[in-house]
């Protein structure tokens, strides 16, 4: 059993992975994968089984008090990301990827994010009925929604037609999963763009800050990296859109 653990996770991991995935995530993806090859289930059942795990942990979180109940729903919203991760690990030990699986898994990933968004500021509210907290949810719910929306449109054909840009062929686990690592940069700009992206995977991190019960934190970061992604992205559209000699308008 450990030698088919083993191979499963070396056959599917990816070049370029994050610590957390490569230590943590992705080894125990593997020990899921490995008796559901020979099975009939699918990737795309996998990935959307993730949703309703997630919402089960966001809910302890939300509702639940006590620092024992808050480790205990991060518990399983870690648990829905090893499923998240087996989702594309299974699609590529059967062969079976495909843009639609990447698609559906980008998909599930940002309903979790409105459920964690919407848990973390629920959880803040509870002990005192702190108005703020609630108001902070409500943007974040905001920024969130406007980030994907931001991503999705960057995303068309339409407008890598446009502007010359490539599609990727999968946003998620089950697209470009062995695609040539890009060549790292070292400069001020890349280094706050790997925090950024640090940040925003929160399943890397989100155990130390339930141990520390300190989800404010957590819910301050999380919407300050989001917002600065949404306003990036709104002003790369920006740029590539705003010129006259580049897009003819259709109403």
């Amino acid at each position: 059993m450990l030698n088919a653990v083993v191979d499963a996770y070396r056959r599917t991991r990816k070049p370029k992975d994050i610590l957390w995935n490569k230590l943590v995530a992705r080894p125990l993806a593997a020990v899921v994968i490995v008796p559901l090859a020979r099975t009939r289930v699918t990737p795309n059942q996998i990935t959307l089984v993730t949703l309703p795990v997630f919402l089960a942990g966001a809910a302890m979180m939300a509702f639940l008090p006590g620092r024992g109940m808050l480790c205990a729903g991060v518990a399983i919203l870690e648990l829905s990301y090893v499923l998240d991760c087996a989702d594309g690990q299974l699609a590529r030990l059967k062969g079976t990827s495909s843009p639609v699986g990447a698609h559906l898994d980008f998909l599930m990933d940002e309903l979790k994010a409105f459920a964690l968004v919407a848990a973390v500021a629920v959880r803040l509210w509870r002990p005192a009925h702190e108005v703020r907290w609630l108001l902070e949810g409500i943007a974040g719910l905001v920024v969130i929604a406007g980030a994907i929306s931001l991503t999705t449109f960057m995303r068309r054909p339409e407008y890598a037609a446009a502007t010359g840009k490539s599609v990727a062929k999968g946003a998620g686990d089950y697209g470009e999963g062995f695609a040539a690592a890009a060549p790292s940069r070292r400069s001020p700009l890349a280094l706050v763009e790997s925090l950024g992206r640090l940040v925003v995977h929160y399943p890397s991190y989100i155990v130390f800050v339930a141990l520390a019960n300190r989800m404010d934190l957590f819910l301050h970061a999380y919407l300050a990296m989001n917002a600065a992604y949404a306003a990036r992205a709104l002003l790369s559209i920006g740029r590539a859109l705003g010129r006259g000699d580049r897009v003819d308008q259709e109403k």
